[in-house]
């Protein structure tokens, strides 16, 4: 698969779609490359709700359909023509038979109606040699006596759902696991794989972009996966290209031809590196660029310590950030934590994770309210 021929057909698909028709209406198609992709502007799902709503009947050439929950649209919509599945399914088998994942049975429990869940993993994974049990979401018990029965070596499910088929008895030798923060949480994946009895591995995607980065044996950060899409990390405030540094994850979707994903602001939270010529995302995805705080200088987006409160066996949503003035004018700050008492090492490992002095961290039982409270303007 040419990377490049195929981004300038995701780009003419993009021109011709009355999303991307204005924007892109000086842009050559035939002469892009990928060094160009960064010029191009970028999308945001707001413009995609926005273009459903008027137009809310499935397109000509839609062969499959995804429903994915949203605050905006009650449910939106992402449709696949033919070729996108084909396409699809042939790029992520590749992946498949990379990571050495052929002639395995393969028992997948994620969702296949409604949400796009079990379709992103099942087509590919049937492609790449592999036999596949379509079992779909919950009954944890009658999964562990399937594998148990026919000896399944492949588990495909959330990491929480996984974690409830090992407490059971469930074993397998791989897991491939997406959809939840997993490898961004601190021993998350160490507790997994000593109750599963194999090796665990994180994928990321969305319905609109398909999996577009996943996990090798190494276990080295998500790569992006060049058949599937382009990857970005993104300033959210100047949309410049960081690398090293927390940005926002920008993908171009190489799969999707008939709701064309070009430079699609994810509102993930991500830090990039570069490897052999592929963009690596060493932390995975590990927060929400939706509130951002500067703090000492330095840009904290309170999402991201989600994952680590979890690592310590906290509510991943029970905190709140306050930052104030001290008496000197500079800035501090707080961690509040809905706990009887503080873990014992957290307020290191918020300190490694930001690169922030935190000031305080304190323990409140009852505590509610906002995620942030920025109390110095």
């Amino acid at each position: 698969m040419d990377r490049e021929s195929r981004l300038r057909e995701i780009v003419r698909r993009a021109k011709a779609h009355p999303v991307y028709r204005e924007k892109l209406r000086d842009v050559d198609p035939e002469r892009i490359a990928l060094q160009d992709l960064p010029h191009l502007p970028v999308t945001t799902r707001e413009e995609w709700v926005a273009y459903l709503k008027a137009n809310p009947l499935p397109p000509e050439g839609a062969s499959l359909m995804h429903l994915t929950p949203s605050p905006l649209l009650g449910w939106m919509p992402e449709y696949l023509s033919q070729e996108d599945l084909a396409y699809q399914a042939e790029a992520l088998a590749r992946m498949y038979q990379r990571l050495g994942v052929v002639g395995k049975r393969v028992l997948v429990a994620f969702s296949y109606h409604v949400f796009a869940g079990g379709w992103l993993f099942h087509q590919a994974l049937w492609k790449a040699g592999n036999l596949v049990l379509p079992h779909g979401p919950g009954e944890a018990e009658r999964i562990v006596e399937l594998q148990e029965r026919y000896r399944f070596d492949v588990l495909v499910t959330n990491p929480s759902f996984a974690l409830r088929i090992a407490q059971l008895g469930g074993r397998f030798g791989l897991l491939l696991a997406g959809g939840e923060p997993f490898t961004s949480v601190p021993g998350y994946r160490e507790r997994l794989e000593a109750l599963l009895g194999g090796v665990a591995l994180d994928a990321y995607g969305t319905s609109e972009l398909g999996i577009v980065a996943g996990e090798t044996l190494a276990k080295d950060g998500l790569w992006e996966i060049p058949e599937m899409a382009v990857l970005e990390v993104l300033d959210p405030e100047t949309l410049e290209p960081v690398e090293g540094e927390k940005g926002e994850l920008v993908v171009t979707a190489l799969s999707r031809t008939l709701m064309p994903m070009l430079r699609f602001r994810t509102g993930d939270l991500a830090v990039a590196e570069r490897r052999e010529g592929r963009l690596v995302l060493p932390r995975g995805v590990f927060g929400r660029t939706d509130s951002m705080v500067k703090v000492k200088g330095v840009k904290l987006y309170p999402t991201e310590l989600a994952p680590i409160l979890a690592g310590f066996g906290l509510e991943p949503r029970g905190f709140q950030v306050v930052v104030d003035r001290k008496e000197g004018g500079t800035d501090k700050l707080v961690l509040k934590v809905k706990a009887e008492r503080v873990p014992e090492g957290l307020l290191e490992a918020v300190q490694r994770a930001t690169g922030l002095r935190v000031d305080e961290v304190v323990a409140e039982p009852g505590l509610s309210g906002p995620l942030l409270l920025d109390n110095r303007f």
